[in-house]
């Protein structure tokens, strides 16, 4: 036993020689610091964290042998105005500090980027010695601090992987974030995508997407975008209406879809099928349900705010959808290593829809009041309910050319057109009417947007935007009717609407960090806002108008940073527009309080104006059409919104819940209404609210994800009436199931929705008179996923409305009238059965 101890005494000596004898050498002439540096990591297993570029521009002859890791760092760094400090097993090499000229603050700027393409991240999350802030559309980002001299960062961005490092303080740091998915031969790391796809929590009313996820949805490439925010809660689903989001019991056209700073007012989509927004071109996907900040203005809805990617500087791509409804295609082409431009185009196949494909699918029945299936019936009234599955072409395009500056700076130029037609023929005859109706509806949007980011000296930035977007909305509708086949005329329609919307503007935004707690964020904008309608049937011009709105507005609020990662904005918005000379005042408040490291409460309260907007036009027998009108004060009131928001979220390993709660209010609403007996348009004012609660439930495990959302929720209005009644959006209750499982390399993904429906009123002037279907949908899909050296891409199977459930679209009844007691009521059917085969590559 003594010679074991004896033995193992010698060896733990020997060792320990062995150890303290270790010299650490340096060999270097005329090297540049950094270089040296990297060499001893690599031969020492040394850790090391400094400014590469501020390094490299030092160079050393120093030759020797030492004992410690500090000696050897001290003779590198003598005689440099350098110096440095160890924390746990890191050396940091940091500029060395004059005594009298001592900052009393630590300045930290920087800009997060993607690791493949360079492409800046917008609006990353950045925690900093525990204090949370939020990057720019640059990807920019600027600190403050009184007392750290020394930073501990994590920064994160939804599909990506989290960097978590040590910063001595200066400016233009470039931090770079691996994607989760980036395009290799099948591995683990694909999994991420699916976990990470959806940010709900941080911020009161705001949720964040991962755009990658829609590959895996069921649907097709043309209307991911929709697709997925669709099975947000909130966002409303059971109305398939992907341009004209409604959130939060909103009325239609009171949300703003943002494309790169302009306005989507929104094409005409048929069955889901296409969205206003080509999804080849998106790189992030913002939604504010309410509550927003002072920066955000316009509407008294939510706000979704789609930034398009500024592309690859690395080297050109091309990418292919094609599917049975669309081609799709995107151009990625390098100018420079800074420099890019963008292209894409999609058109729907000629012919896409048979001329034969208006189905009747009832019968000529006497219905009874509130027992009709859309507006327009009533009391002993007959009617005949006509499904209609329209043609309809569609094709746009994008442009876009995208600079990048060595500190940060971003310009970008982006341009978006795109036109559609929409229409029907109906054709109906029996021995007691000859019918013949023809519908058409054609849009055409443009808009386009100029940026530049600046990011100043010490981190501050600044951006300026130019953007113009424009909505041309032309339809017309032709209707006869006869005695029988052969037989003279016993009425006969035509009418003719004519909408045009269009804003120019000019917005500046800042970004200055007075201290390490505050945050202040100012800007201003300058609006010219111009709504033409005219609108006549029968050569009777029931409404025409022509309003030009210019107006300036200016935000200041400030962005406070608490420790504990506590967030506060308190702010205001000032519109002034120049016709009324009133200046509207909108003040914001909002509070973002971790309770303990995985719950989070959130609160928000704000004023909201809104001074062009969509207002309801009601016909003589009953149907509903949503035109634009710009607000002039008087006929068309400024719009105006209070919101009220609330919720606590849970974050955890593998497992996200949000409970959220909303309350608004809104004043200045607008109707047109015709008479039937004297055919005189008149307009009348009211008021609505909506309020409600989102439950969200998501659960990650092994690659896959499965979440729920559940919407309880009351929209009502007021218009002549003493009490509220139901808004025709109004829907009581909303489920959404969604779950995607990887198996890769395929992936098998379904949805499905509930929706409690739409109060459909057979008359108009009774409340109660209404039916209320309700919504059901299920979808599903399986993809496959292929790579190999030069080309890679998915294949795809999906099948819209499983069960081939009918579903009544919102807002998309039109009532014919026949005779004195007969109607024929239209319908634009939902999505039927509809199977979709996607095939995507990317060169």
């Amino acid at each position: 036993m003594k010679r074991k101890i004896v033995v193992v005494i010698f060896i733990l000596l020997a060792f320990g020689t062995t150890a303290s004898a270790q010299k650490y050498e340096i060999s270097a002439q005329n090297m540049a610091l950094n270089q040296v540096l990297i060499g001893l990591r690599d031969k020492y297993n040394l850790h090391f964290s400094f400014n590469d570029n501020a390094l490299s521009q030092y160079h050393v002859s120093v030759s020797g042998s030492y004992n410690t890791p500090e000696e050897t760092i001290a003779a590198l760094l003598k005689g440099l105005p350098l110096t440095w400090r160890k924390r746990g097993t890191v050396f940091i090499i940091l500029p060395e500090e004059k005594k009298p000229e001592a900052p009393k603050t630590f300045s930290l700027s920087g800009q997060v980027l993607e690791a493949i393409t360079h492409e800046p991240l917008a609006y990353s999350n950045v925690l900093i010695n525990d204090h949370g802030l939020a990057t720019d559309l640059k990807g920019s980002f600027h600190y403050l601090s009184s007392t750290d001299s020394i930073f501990h960062l994590r920064v994160s961005h939804l599909g990506h992987y989290i960097l978590d490092t040590v910063c001595a303080p200066g400016n233009n740091y470039r931090f770079v974030l691996t994607p989760s998915s980036i395009g290799l031969k099948e591995i683990v790391v694909e999994n991420k995508v699916i976990e990470k796809a959806t940010q709900i929590g941080n911020a009161p009313g705001v949720m964040r997407l991962n755009h990658q996820i829609v590959q895996f949805l069921p649907g097709n490439d043309d209307n991911s975008v929709f697709n997925l925010l669709r099975l947000q809660p909130g966002v409303l689903a059971a109305g398939e209406q992907s341009n004209g989001l409604i959130i939060w019991g909103s009325y239609e056209g009171h949300s703003q879809v943002l494309f790169d700073g302009f306005t989507l007012w929104g094409l005409k989509n048929f069955n889901d099928n296409i969205s206003a927004v080509n999804p080849l071109v998106v790189k992030d996907i913002q939604v504010m349900k309410g509550g927003y900040d002072a920066r955000y203005g316009e509407r008294v809805g939510g706000i979704v705010n789609i930034a398009g990617k500024n592309g690859s500087t690395y080297k050109p791509g091309l990418n292919l959808a094609l599917n049975n409804v669309t081609a799709n295609g995107m151009l990625e082409v390098p100018l420079s290593k800074k420099s890019f431009i963008l292209l894409a185009f999609r058109q729907t196949y000629y012919n896409l829809y048979n001329p034969d494909d208006v189905k009747y699918t009832g019968t000529t029945t006497t219905t009874t009041g509130g027992q009709g299936p859309g507006p327009g019936g009533g009391q002993g009234q007959n009617s005949l309910s006509v499904n209609v599955r329209p043609d309809y072409t569609f094709h746009d395009a994008n442009i876009r050319f995208s600079t990048r500056g060595e500190n940060g700076d971003l310009f970008y130029v982006s341009l978006l057109g795109g036109e559609d037609q929409f229409k029907y023929t109906l054709n109906r005859t029996n021995t007691q009417f000859d019918i013949s109706k023809s519908t058409q509806e054609d849009n055409r949007q443009l808009g386009g947007s100029v940026y530049y980011g600046k990011t100043w000296n010490r981190g501050n930035t600044s951006s300026l935007t130019i953007e113009y977007s424009n909505l041309d909305n032309k339809i017309r509708s032709d209707y006869q009717n006869r005695f029988g086949p052969g037989r003279g005329l016993a009425s006969w329609t035509n009418s003719n609407t004519d909408n045009q919307v269009s804003q120019f503007s000019l917005k500046n935004a800042n970004r200055f960090a007075i201290d390490k707690l505050n945050t202040l964020e100012t800007g201003f904008g300058l609006f010219a806002d111009q709504v033409k309608l005219v609108n006549d049937t029968t050569e009777i011009n029931l409404s025409s108008q022509e309003t030009n709105l210019q107006r300036l507005n200016f935000y200041a609020q400030d962005h406070i940073a608490l420790t504990g990662n506590v967030q506060l904005k308190a702010g205001f918005r000032f519109d002034l527009p120049f016709d009324q000379q009133k200046l509207f005042i909108q003040p914001r408040v909002s509070a973002s309080i971790p309770v303990s490291q995985s719950v989070k409460f959130n609160a928000a309260w704000g004023i909201y104006n809104q001074f062009i907007s969509k207002s309801t036009v009601i016909d003589a027998v009953g149907n509903y059409q949503y035109l634009w009108f710009g607000s002039d004060g008087t006929d068309v009131p400024v719009l105006k919104a209070t919101h009220y928001v609330s919720g606590w979220s849970f974050h955890g390993k593998n497992f996200l819940a949000s409970l959220e709660g909303y309350y608004k209010d809104i004043d200045g609403l607008t109707q047109f209404r015709t008479d039937a007996e004297t055919g005189v348009q008149t307009h009348v004012h009211g008021k609505g609210r909506s309020y409600g609660l989102d439950l969200f439930l998501k659960k990650d495990f092994h690659g896959h994800s499965v979440w729920l959302s559940y919407s309880l929720g009351k929209a009502e209005e007021k218009f002549l009436t003493a009490d509220y009644q139901r808004a025709p959006q109004d829907q009581r209750h909303e489920l959404k199931l969604a779950g995607i499982i990887n198996l890769k390399p395929f992936y098998l993904s379904a949805n499905y929705v509930y929706g409690s429906g739409f109060p459909l009123y057979t008359d108009p002037t009774d409340p109660n008179s209404y039916t209320e279907p309700d919504y059901q949908r299920t979808d599903v899909a399986a993809t496959y996923r292929f790579s190999t050296a030069k080309i890679s891409g998915e294949v795809a199977f999906s099948i819209l409305n499983l069960f081939d459930n009918y579903n009544v679209k919102y807002s998309t009844f039109e009532t014919v009238p026949i005779d004195d007691t007969n109607t024929l009521q239209i319908n634009t059917e939902s999505v039927p059965f509809s199977p979709r085969l996607s095939v995507r590559l990317t060169l």
